[in-house]
């Protein structure tokens, strides 16, 4: 196994598995990961991953951001394609598990898949990064996860982008932009869109939008991510803070679209992807911007 494969082995182990003294050790030594000790990352590894960031394909690129959607199963279907079976793939919740893909990646190597993983992964890994709650250890895993793949951005893999799944190269526009001038776009339409990170172009954790709620004075309570989201925008409804929301949603989406355009630049070759996702951050963009028209025509 060469020092690639090596990396993708260890990576993968750590997005699968909460990790031992001697895994904190090698990814210590070998990744630059700071050190940590395995009791506090147990709880630390359920809390981001399993909490608020899911490290699955379909959570990035299906419309419904729902688990095992058809790009799950294509994956699937390459992993039976190479005799792929590790013990994981019993126990996580779909096949595009990232820490499978990185594992395929160490085993078999690219075979048409790295740009798949290079289409999500990395937004992905910004995800966990931009957590308000991840532990510094996982922060720094997805940030080496990150640069390990868009350093292996090279010109083969976006070359070989006919490989994709066909919905890869969809574009989903905003809610507001294709509603029909008598058509009602609905609080729900408006959170599943923000929720669908290749809607929106960001994904948004438990725990983000709970820092906006807190940052405008407001306590959410425990549910679904979906339950959290719709209760922010109801909540400041009621408390008359719609615009300081779109605000704060308008600021997240900036950052993000920032670290797309600061990847094209340092990885040339990651470029076609950063334009589907700077895309889909102009799209939300211009929702935020149809609803702060839409809340100043309310009457007060």
């Amino acid at each position: 196994m060469n020092y690639e494969m090596t990396r993708h082995a260890l990576l993968s182990h750590l997005w699968l598995h909460e990790p031992d003294v001697d895994t904190i050790a090698r990814a210590t030594a070998e990744l630059g990961l700071p050190s940590a000790e395995p009791t506090e990352l147990a709880s630390a590894y359920a809390d981001v991953f399993l909490l608020n960031v899911y490290p699955y394909g379909t959570a990035f690129t299906d419309p419904t951001a729902e688990l095992n959607g058809p790009d799950a199963q294509w994956m699937a279907a390459r992993y039976e394609a190479h005799g792929y079976r590790p013990p994981e793939l019993n126990s996580v919740g779909a096949p595009d598990h990232l820490g499978l893909c990185l594992g395929f990646l160490a085993s078999i190597g690219q075979d048409g898949i790295l740009p798949y993983i290079l289409n999500w992964a990395p937004v992905c890994c910004l995800a966990v990064e931009r957590e308000p709650s991840a532990h510094p250890f996982y922060r720094a895993l997805a940030a080496r996860t990150r640069e390990t793949l868009l350093t292996s951005s090279d010109d083969t893999a976006h070359e070989a982008q006919d490989t994709l799944p066909d919905s890869q190269f969809l574009m989903r526009n905003s809610p507001l932009a294709i509603q029909q001038p008598e058509d009602a776009v609905s609080l729900r339409d408006i959170v599943r869109f923000f929720l669908a990170p290749v809607r929106c172009g960001l994904f948004l954790s438990r725990s983000r939008l709970g820092q906006m709620a807190k940052a405008l004075g407001m306590r959410l309570p425990f549910g679904s991510r979906f339950e959290v989201a719709e209760m922010l925008f109801a909540s400041a409804g009621e408390a008359e803070r719609v615009e300081r929301v779109l605000f704060e949603l308008g600021s997240e989406v900036d950052v993000w679209a920032a670290e797309y355009r600061r990847w094209a630049g340092t990885y040339p070759a990651w470029r076609p992807f950063a334009e589907r996702w700077l895309a889909r951050a102009a799209d939300a963009t211009g929702t935020l911007s149809e609803m702060r028209q839409m809340a100043a025509t309310i009457p007060t």
